[in-house]
């Protein structure tokens, strides 16, 4: 069965709809950090790029230097955002073996292909796959990150653009493959 070319009767049962949840609790323990980072330090400041951006508009997009100092300030504060949310990812998942906070709770955990790989090189390329996904979003504005993320609806074992880079695969922690426990 497929819908919109998507093929989703081989999809592991509960797969696609738990890496969904994982990845909206992890955005929301992201934002979480993000604001505990700002209470600390004052940065990521995105209400100073808000100001920066009501100002600009208030003065009819015309002024150059208002609107370079709105993409400057919220470039300053995306990016800060993005290590924020890469070391968070590096350090769950180093923490966890394969998993965040969202897939913990979840039940899932990002295996690799290969069962021979050594935990070192396993945590190293997560930490790429991680270092992927950020960059994608920096580099190339979120749409390749979209286009990664989508995969996972379209293969039969639920795997990202991004786990395909890195050869791991989501399971049920535990060790148990979809649908058998």
């Amino acid at each position: 069965m497929g819908f919109l070319g998507l093929e989703t009767a081989k999809a592991p049962a509960g797969m696609r709809g738990r890496r969904f949840l994982a990845f909206c609790a992890d955005l929301l323990f992201v934002l979480a950090l993000c604001l505990l980072v700002y209470r600390l330090t004052g940065q990521p400041d995105f209400f100073a790029v808000r100001a920066a951006m009501d100002a600009a508009q208030a003065a009819g997009g015309q002024d150059a230097e208002l609107t370079a100092a709105v993409f400057s300030q919220f470039d300053r504060a995306f990016r800060l955002l993005l290590l924020i949310a890469f070391g968070y990812e590096a350090a769950a998942q180093t923490v966890t073996g394969g998993s965040t906070l969202g897939k913990l709770l979840l039940g899932l955990r990002l295996v690799p292909m290969d069962p021979a790989r050594g935990r070192l090189l396993q945590l190293l390329l997560l930490w790429v796959r991680s270092g992927l996904k950020l960059l994608s979003l920096y580099l190339l504005q979120g749409f390749p990150f979209l286009l990664c993320c989508l995969t996972a609806f379209s293969n039969g074992e639920c795997r990202t653009g991004f786990d395909m880079a890195v050869k791991v695969r989501p399971e049920f922690r535990g060790g148990s493959r979809p649908g058998e426990g």
